[in-house]
């Protein structure tokens, strides 16, 4: 979701800035550890507060203005752990396999809208939803089985087949904490590896 009241200020391209889905996602930085995956990264801002608690950060974004930015803020904060990569979904990323995911997807419906740079960061496909439910289908391969993966969703679509896809992948969920609006509501998820009953 836009916020007229941004916390930062992006001067290159049309990059998402840090609204309030972004910062409901950084509530779960203080979950990071080991390799760490920051997909649909925008600014970074989720990432960037991720290496302070990670061993390697990658952030991920289809946006070649998006990395270039991220890539310059790395530097400037002379992060070693840390690096920017284009990648559409998890295309970019040869194989490799993470402790923590963060996604902030796109997320609104696709209402005739045209297909700018601006709109592209914020349409998640015809309901809303199709751009996220790949990623959790794509992230079965690239999530440790210890591994989790924080994800924002927004009851601008039914967030009932988000929740059916993430069981359909054998994974399970809890809703961590909610925002709500007077248009919607933004909730944050935790995902993780359905665990087997070790019968104990």
């Amino acid at each position: 979701m836009l916020d007229s009241n941004k916390d930062s200020h992006v001067d290159e391209g049309f990059v998402y800035e840090p609204a309030d889905d972004s910062l409901l996602l950084m509530e779960a930085v203080k979950y990071a550890r080991g390799d760490v995956l920051e997909l649909f990264a925008g600014s970074g801002v989720v990432g960037l507060a991720a290496a302070e608690k990670a061993k390697n950060v990658i952030l991920a974004d289809i946006n070649e203005d998006a990395i270039h930015m991220i890539n310059k803020r790395i530097e400037e904060k002379g992060l070693a752990n840390c690096k920017a990569v284009k990648s559409d979904l998890f295309s970019g990323l040869n194989g490799k396999v993470f402790d923590v995911i963060y996604m902030n997807p796109p997320y609104l419906p696709d209402v005739g809208r045209g297909k700018n740079s601006v709109e592209n960061a914020l349409v998640g496909g015809e309901e809303g939803y199709e751009i996220t439910l790949e990623a959790l289908h794509q992230s079965r391969d690239h999530l440790r089985s210890d591994g989790e993966i924080y994800l924002i969703i927004s009851s601008v679509y039914d967030v009932r087949n988000v929740y059916k896809a993430i069981k359909s992948i054998n994974f399970e969920f809890e809703v961590l904490n909610t925002k709500k609006f007077f248009f919607e509501e933004l909730l944050l998820v935790k995902i993780y590896e359905e665990r087997r009953d070790s019968g104990n």
